[in-house]
Formats: structure tokens, sequence, C-alpha cells
């Protein structure tokens, strides 16, 4: 049996002895096994003692490995273990609903456990929630190959090849198993571990890459699925035809964009007509290049209207700038057809699922002619959009999956604006297998099952009583997945990875002087302070991206952290790498002015969110004396009028004199659920009174760093009259 030992650890065990033989001890089972309610031979271990990364805090998911054939033709050949998890029924078992988390390529045997999470739990009082990590992923047997490095210096066509070679050379690695890594074969796998664990049927629920494993499965054994829905689904066809499909639903999001910007001619100058818009695009693509063209469009034109006004904006300040587009293009680091990590072995993982199952083109040649018709067809679509080609580089033709209807119940989910598995594929999927479709109408990914959408009741009645959803259902807000507030200027912030920031510049600053950037406390890139803590050392990066007055990331800048506290205030102030003069060159941008007195009741402020690309304008409504969070507290902190209803993600953003333009504070928290004094859910105290203001967002004042910065813009703790709190 292989095993990677680096995925399971069971200390009892001598060296030497298989891992396998300490979670299992199984005889070959035949196929028309008869169900048993408590198969024996299986034995279950608690997984965080099989497994040495596991949750600790996990008491009911157990683990075995359970041995199948490489080559279900050779039944009696080769075997490999695949890993499964359970999450045993609280009371009497009826039955088992699998799940699987998708990719293709991402481990299944932690999705029994997430399903106590999911609207799904009350089905666990009579069915074992089972996980399996398919051949090739998680803690089966696996191969693990590294990408090729690519020195930046290679052709399009030199890096095709060496992905190519990377991709035969991992393969050459174990060709047996490589090349058994399939839908069909991870159905094979399910179906005999359900003859093991003595299920007559199963019940399924798969999102993402999962449904093709559960249209697969239904597809080979109709017979042994009760109940199966898939939500967020793969295209039925081949990866080149699956994509064609979503470029032309794009395209056609485009379409209506070009006939929005018509209407506004007045306001974009782009043209009175969709066939003027479309012309006047096409030329700034060719200034910009196609992904740079790409960058200035939101991934999702059609889900959120705002978008257009910011996709609008953006496209009209590159035009009538003359700057250069350098932005890396939205979802570049999207594999097709998945999302997630799942270590070093997911990339792999995911393309033997997905090359195994095509039959496109693998070389050069087919790529360039792929990517000659589809701009063609879709002038506006991507290079990106020919990745399948190159992501088979290496890998001999596959052979497309065999889909078809059947007679068990089955329930389909499609998110009518999501970009990770297009809403074109669910129509695809349900016109060639069947069952009913309902349509979510929201941009999310595979959250049918969530206990926050409301329509998400549906799910548990079908697996009830086999109860069909048909037509539509609300879904999330859109503001879940797109930019939650108002579009406007965001010269001066910059994005970090998780937060917004800004440039700041106290009046002392000369233009040589080494830029200030300033966000949030619970903002420093290395975590944030404990209560108490003052980080006063200078060794920890910061890294963030320059931000347009209409919301495009420009470039990067980078410097190290001065000072960051959550005690008192709640800030981090970092020294970048280049001077105001350099960063006003470079980028055409301006630090904001540092106020150094505070704002009062009634000030008009905004507050700039480079991470959500929203501007919010309201008043500062009070200034609270204490606001208590969890163990931290603030003092003389701002609460906003109602109107600046912040959101996650808009931490550190900074807050603005509406007048002046000056930095008055730093964004830093709100209540989003009404709880008193927790984190995310801060209350304010006076005295001996506490108060909740639910949905209320709030601002840490900023007026006392101006008196901390000495010479050269640098940070001075002992200046008399510096205020800041000290280590």
């Amino acid at each position: 049996m292989q095993i990677i030992l680096r995925y399971l650890t069971v200390p009892s065990i001598a060296a030497g002895i298989s891992v396998a033989a300490s979670l299992i001890t199984l005889s070959a089972v035949p196929a028309d096994a008869a169900s048993t309610p408590a198969p024996e031979g299986v034995q279950w271990e608690l997984c965080r003692d099989a497994v040495s990364d596991w949750n600790r805090n996990d008491n009911r998911s157990e683990c075995t490995l359970i041995p199948v054939p490489v080559d279900y033709s050779k039944p009696e050949g080769r075997k490999i273990d695949i890993a499964v998890s359970r999450v045993k029924a609280t009371g009497k078992r009826t039955g088992a609903l699998f799940g699987n988390p998708g990719g293709p390529g991402l481990a299944g045997t932690p999705s029994a456990r997430e399903l106590l999470s999911s609207r799904l739990v009350p089905m666990n009082e009579t069915l074992d929630f089972i996980g399996i990590d398919t051949r090739g992923t998680g803690y089966s047997a696996q191969i693990s190959c590294d990408e090729p490095e690519f020195q930046g210096s290679e052709t399009e066509k030199e890096m095709f090849e060496m992905r190519a070679n990377a991709k035969r050379a991992c393969i050459a690695k174990d060709p047996a198993l490589a090349l058994s890594i399939s839908m069909e074969n991870a159905a094979r796998d399910m179906d005999r571990i359900r003859q093991v664990l003595g299920f007559d049927k199963i019940n399924f629920y798969g999102n993402s890459g999962g449904t093709a494993l559960g249209a697969v499965y239904r597809s080979m054994f109709d017979k042994r699925v009760d109940r199966m829905w898939l939500d967020s689904i793969m295209s039925p066809a081949g990866q080149s035809a699956a994509v064609e499909a979503e470029v032309a639903a794009y395209d056609a999001g485009y379409q209506r964009f070009f006939k929005w910007l018509a209407g506004k001619d007045s306001t974009y100058g782009f043209g009175t007509s969709p066939k003027k818009v479309e012309s006047a695009l096409k030329e700034l693509q060719k200034k910009v290049g196609r992904e740079g063209f790409a960058a200035l469009l939101d991934t999702n034109l059609e889900a959120i209207p705002d978008r257009w006004e910011r996709s609008a904006a953006k496209l009209m300040e590159v035009r009538d700038s003359g700057a250069e587009v350098t932005s890396t293009p939205p979802n570049a680091d999207r594999k097709t057809f998945g999302f997630g990590e799942m270590g070093r072995n997911y990339g792999f993982t995911h393309d033997a699922f997905m090359c195994n199952a095509s039959p496109d083109g693998r070389t050069y040649a087919d790529l360039v002619q792929i990517r000659k018709e589809r701009q063609a067809k879709y002038p506006f679509s991507t290079d990106f959009n020919n990745e399948p080609v190159a992501n088979c580089a290496g890998w001999p033709a596959g052979k497309p999956w065999a889909l078809k209807p059947g007679k068990s119940r089955l329930q389909l989910s499609g998110h009518k604006f999501e970009t990770v598995t297009p809403y074109v594929w669910a129509k695809m999927m349900h016109e060639q297998i069947g069952g009913s479709l309902l349509t979510v109408m929201d941009a999310e990914h595979s959250t049918m099952k969530s206990k926050d959408l409301a329509c998400g009741s549906k799910v548990l009645d079908f697996f009830r009583d086999g109860t069909p959803a048909k037509g539509s259902c609300a879904g999330f807000p859109a503001d879940r997945t797109g930019p939650p507030g108002p579009a406007g200027n965001m010269a001066g912030t910059v994005k970090l990875p998780y937060c917004s920031a800004s440039l700041v510049r106290p009046r002392t600053a000369r233009d040589e002087d080494k830029a200030l950037l300033l966000t949030n406390g619970h903002c420093h890139p290395a975590g944030r302070p404990k209560p108490g803590e003052v980080i006063t050392d200078k060794n920890a990066p910061i890294e963030g991206t320059v931000m347009s007055p209409a919301g495009r990331e420009l470039g990067p800048v980078t410097g190290r952290v001065l000072y960051a506290t959550m005690t008192g205030t709640d800030i981090t102030l970092a020294q970048l790498d280049s001077t105001y003069a350099e960063i006003q060159q470079k980028y055409k941008v301006e630090a904001f002015p540092l106020a150094s007195s505070s704002p009062v009741p009634g000030q008009r402020i905004k507050v700039a969110s480079s991470f959500l690309e929203s501007v919010w304008s309201c008043q500062a409504e009070a200034v609270v004396p204490t606001l208590k969070e969890g163990d931290y507290t603030s003092t003389h902190a701002i609460r906003y009028a109602k109107e600046c209803d912040t959101r996650p993600g808009s931490s550190g953003s900074p807050v603005i004199d509406a007048e002046t333009r000056e930095l008055v504070a730093v964004n830093s928290t709100s209540n989003r659920d009404g709880k008193e004094c927790e984190l995310n859910n801060p209350c304010e105290v006076d005295g001996t009174v506490t108060t909740v203001h639910q949905g209320r967002g709030y601002a840490t004042q900023t007026a006392a760093i101006a008196a901390c910065i000495g010479d050269d813009n640098t940070l001075d703790l002992k200046r008399q009259e510096c205020t800041l709190p000290r280590p």
C-alpha cells in the first residue's frame, strides 16, 4: 500500500510498519456485497489521533483507510489507499450523506465535519456524514510535484514547453496512478467505499468540483443514489467548450454594459450608441493590452450595477490620463474550474482530473489557434481564458465524462452572477443530466447549504423528504461579493492584503522625506498587538498597492512598521522606502495632510476604503470617552452617523475632512451583531453606563500622531508634546 507518511502519523506504530495497517484491516469486498448496518473489518480511529495536523478539538470525526484498485479492470492488481472520514449519526442510523468540496483536487475528509456547521446538521441524527479524499488528494495515495521555476525572461512558448516537461516528469514518477486520477475512478472508489461501509444507497452533497464527482457517480451508479444535490456546478463539456460558454456569457454582459455606457455618454463620453462605445473601447484595449484592459473591468459586470460605474470611471481615467495599466488581471491566480489550495499536490491533481477528461489540443500551436479564433469571436476575452490548453501541456489526451440522465432524485443549484463556476455551466449540466434546477440570485460560490442563506432551508427539505426546488431564490445580498458602498475618490489610499491604508503627510514633512503609511493596529502585518502592547521596532515589513482616484491599482509601495498598538488607539504607522516626491512622480497621487486637531460632532467626513473601493459620506456623530472591544479599549473614538455604513474590509480606511481633505481619523471597527463589548462588537463605556449601537461604525483619532513626528519625518515618542502610548 502506498501512503504519504508526512500526512499520517500514528505514534504507537513502530517505524517501518505501514500506517495503513494501524487504521484498517480489511479483506476485499465483492461488488454485490449485502448491506449491513455495522460492517466488520473497518477499524475507525479519531482523526485527531490518526492524523498529525487534524483539528485537535474535533472529537467526532473518525478516519480510516480503504484500499481500492489502481485499475478497476485489474481488481486483483495493485491497490492504493483512500482516506475516509466519518461523523456517526447521533440516533438510529438509516443511511449516509457523502460530501465533497471539489476543486477538483481538494481534500474531502474535512467535509464530513464541515457539514455539522451547515443547514444539513439535522440530518446527522439519522445519517452518517462521510468525507473522502479522492485519489491523488489529501491523505489518500498521491503524487507531489513541483511547478517549474520561471525566470521571467522566457517567451510564452518557452514557458509552455517548460510546463509540459514538468507535467511529463511528474507523470513519470507514477504513470499508473497519475493517469488513473479521473472522475470515473473517483466515482468507482466512492462506490467501493459505499459497499465496504455497508450502505445500499447513498445521499450526496457536492459543490464546485464536487459536482463533477456527483454527476459522474450518478451516471455510472444511478441505482445506488437516493438523493443528490449539486451546487455551483462544473461544466459537463470539455475544458475548451466550457470556457467558450463562459466567455460567451461574459461577452453578453459586456454588450449590456456597452448599452448602459451609451446612455451615459454625457458623463463618460465613450459614444452615444453601443456600437460606438464598443469601437472606442477596442481602441483603448489596443493601447493598454488585452490583460490590462480586462483589469479595468469588474470580474462580474452583471452582478451589481454599481460596478458598472466603477469600471466606467477606470476606463475614463485611463483614456483621459494617458496612463499605462500595470494592474494584475482579475482572477489571475484562478485555476480553471476550481478554487482554493490543498498542499503541494493540489495543482497537479486538479490538472490530472481535468486533463484526463479533456480531448482538447496539447501543443503550443493549439493554444495559438484557440486564442486566434476566440479573440476574433469575442474581442474582449482575455488570454487567460486559454489556460486549459497550457494546463494540460504534456498530458496525454483524455476522454470526456459520459454523463447521462438518471432516475434518482437530483437537485441542481446555480448562482446567477458567480464567476468561479458560471451559471451557464449549471444550465448546460441541467440539460444533460436532468434533475431540478434552482437559480440563486447572487454572486456567491458554493453557499447553498449555508445557515445564513434564507433559501438554504430548501437543501434540508430536499434531503428530508425529496422536495425539489425550482425557480429562483434571493440568495445573499450583493454587497457580500462586490464593493458594498458607493464609489468615490480613492486618491491617497493604499490597498493592503486584507485592510485599507493611506499615505499621510505631517505639515512638517518635506518632499524628500520618506513617506508615511497609516492603517489600523489590528492590520499590523504580523498580527494584531496584544492588549497593552506597543510595538516600536522596525522589523515588520509592510507592502501595499497605491490606488488611483478611480480605484485602479497603480503599483506597489514597501516599507517597515515604526509603531503599532491597540491600546488607547488602534493604529499602525509605517515608513515607506519611497519619498513623497517619488510617489507623486511615479503614481501622480498625493498623501493626505495629517490633521493636528480632532474631529468634532457634526463635522462632515468621508471614509475611503481602498480594499472595498468604496467611499462613505456622513458626519462624525459623537466622541466616545471609552470604546471597549473584547480586551481592547480606545479612548475618544469617533462614532459615525448611520450613513457611514462601513463593512468588514474597511479597517484602516482614512477618515477625511470633507472640506479640507485632511486625515482626521482612521476607520477601526463597527458593531455588526448587537453584542456587548465583544470582538467585532464594540460597546461604549461612559462611567458606569454601557451602550451598544448596533450597525454603527467607529474611528480611532489620529491627532496625537502629528505631535510625535520629528526630523526627517521619523517617529519620536520622547518628544514632550507626544502623547501616544509608549512601550
